[in-house]
């Protein structure tokens, strides 16, 4: 017995019953209407109502045997259920001018699971959004490598001058010309506290943790292709019980009018019949929608165009196993441990924050600079051909004619004499410094040191949390395979039950110590028994994908090849 608590479930599941009765029951439809028109109510017919009234006495034998033949057709085996395409001529007409199967696309195709996986692997989103976070961790990675490398500054500085020069030295020259400077420095930092070696350790295991999160979406987006793929055979499935359930409620509202007709059924057998119909009606309009709507989600996780219409293109669906089913739980576990991408991301991340505490502790420590650098000058300048002899001692610039500085004498840059010409000059440096700068008396610095230990230590509680959820959805996947595979032989039995209630309900009538509404009950029992046992079936498999997934296992291989995932 199924009390009001159920009654969502009891809807969700009488949509089985349309899918069984929907391969072997084309004559269930026709029945009706042939009874229909035999018993339209025109003057002319009444004397014919005898031989109307035969085929309602045989109405109730052709309900059941339909039955049975069609749950024959549907659930090939005990753990297959093949479907085909419904007729539109059995779908109700939800708006003027659309399909009543394909609604609001445009156009349709059909899709297998191997074509969805492979779509959602090349064009989702999600994937896509994770792909540049990993590329741009690549290229910060790539960028923390030219830390190493020595830093090289090239300047170029073109000046007019025009003026005088007075020096410490009490000279003062006339300076009338262009003065060029081309300074060129190598400068390598040899040791930076450890900022530029551990700077790079974070920056590879950030790379790292982008690309197993890659993975880690990819795996997702492969479990939500599936379900969506399922849901949608699902959906199927449910539309074609639907179909049959009101097609199997218009041959018993027909018969029930015969018989009121001729005096040998009461109005109340007609109204029951009637609202049964009814309800009837309303889930096939409401499964004819939610089938729409389960292609446009499929649609939109593979990022396609939800104007097209996606029909799974695999008629029958069975019963797969995927994971070892001779595996313990413990060793599905160990195996989740040891695959799982999203562990592998957190570790790489708890890596990257303990390299994150020796690079903030890095401005504490002296920096070792090695420097060489390269001067040219040049400028317009004229030879000092002044002699300087009788002079105890004098100073010169050498070649560039400036002036000369001597004890007694300063020889002005006005005596030189001779042409100006454009001279260059060199001047090198080579050079180590050591340098030690603590801003803040080291107070700051040591705060950010404190601040990165705690980002280290909250990396690691989320590396076990994330350990925790992963053995909490390993044994959650796991249960929902027992589930549904134990779901599979119990709804068998009530699917074997459930008709043979319909068979005695139809021979109690027949004898008369029962009534039209038993039929009724029992006909939308045996459609509620042919619900579960479709959705036991997906739900299996569906299980099995997500087993896969939780233990880290999952592709395009080891979904659609079990001998794959077996292994």
């Amino acid at each position: 017995m199924k009390g009001p608590g159920s009654f969502n479930f009891l809807l969700l599941t009488k949509l089985c019953f349309l899918l069984a009765i929907t391969m072997v029951l084309p004559g269930l439809c026709s029945a009706p209407r042939q009874i229909a028109d035999a018993s339209m109510p025109a003057p002319q017919l009444r004397p014919a109502l005898s031989a109307a009234q035969g085929q309602a006495a045989n109405q109730m034998d052709s309900i059941v045997k339909t039955a049975e033949e069609t749950e024959g057709a549907l659930f090939v085996k005990e753990d297959q259920v093949t479907v085909k395409a419904p007729l539109l001529k059995a779908l109700i007409e939800l708006h003027r001018g659309l399909s009543p199967y394909e609604l609001d696309a445009n156009s349709s195709r059909g899709i297998s699971l191997r074509e969805t996986l492979l779509q959602a692997l090349s064009d989702n989103l999600d994937i896509k959004i994770s792909r540049t976070d990993l590329e741009t961790n690549r290229w910060q990675f790539i960028g923390s490598l030219g830390n190493f490398l020595p830093t090289v500054n090239n300047s170029f500085s073109y000046q007019g001058l025009a003026g005088a020069f007075a020096s410490p030295f009490g000279a003062r020259a006339p300076v009338n010309t262009a003065y060029m400077t081309i300074p060129s420095e190598l400068k390598w930092t040899f040791f930076s506290g450890g900022a530029n070696w551990f700077g790079a350790r974070q920056a590879k295991h950030q790379y790292k943790a982008a690309r197993f999160g890659l993975q880690g979406t990819t795996n997702d987006i492969l479990l939500n292709a599936a379900h969506l793929y399922y849901d949608l055979v699902l959906q199927d499935i449910l539309l074609q019980i639907r179909i049959k359930a009101v097609e199997t409620s218009e041959a018993l509202l027909t018969k029930n009018q015969i018989q009121f007709q001729n005096g040998a059924n009461t109005e109340l057998s007609v109204l029951q019949a009637r609202t049964q119909l009814a309800r009837d009606k309303q889930d096939l309009i409401s499964q004819q929608v939610a089938r729409r709507k389960a292609a446009v989600a499929l649609a939109t996780a593979l990022n396609l165009n939800c104007g097209e219409d996606l029909v799974a293109s695999e008629r029958t669906v069975s019963k797969v196993r995927l994971v070892n089913d001779n595996q313990k739980i413990t060793d599905l576990v160990q195996i989740a441990i040891d695959n799982r991408p999203e562990l592998k991301r957190w570790e790489q991340l708890r890596l990257a924050a303990r390299d994150a505490i020796h690079v903030a502790f890095a401005p504490l420590l002296p920096q070792v600079i090695g420097h060489a650098g390269l001067a040219t000058t040049g400028a317009k300048v004229v030879r000092n051909t002044t002699s300087t002899a009788g002079q105890s001692s004098s100073a010169t610039t050498g070649a560039l004619g400036v002036g000369g500085f001597g004890t007694t004498s300063v020889t002005p840059l006005g005596l030189a004499s001779g042409p100006k010409k454009f001279s260059l000059a060199e001047i090198y440096l080579i050079g180590l410094s050591v340098e030690w700068s603590i801003g803040g008396l080291g107070v700051t610095d040591m705060a950010k040191v404190k601040a990165a230990k705690w980002q280290a230590r909250k990396a690691q509680t989320e590396f076990a949390r994330e350990l925790t959820f992963v053995c909490k959805e390993v044994r959650d996947a796991y249960l929902d395979s027992i589930d549904a595979e134990n779901l599979i032989a119990a709804t068998t039995d009530a699917v074997d039950s459930s008709r043979q209630q319909l068979k005695v309900a139809v021979i109690r009538v027949e004898e008369g110590v029962g009534i039209d509404l038993d039929v009724v009950n029992a006909q939308r029992s045996y459609t509620d028994a042919l619900i579960d046992k479709a959705n036991a079936i997906v739900k299996f498999n569906q299980s099995q994908i997500s087993l896969l997934r939780a233990i880290g296992r999952i592709s395009v291989d080891t979904i659609t090849s079990p001998k794959v995932g077996m292994r």
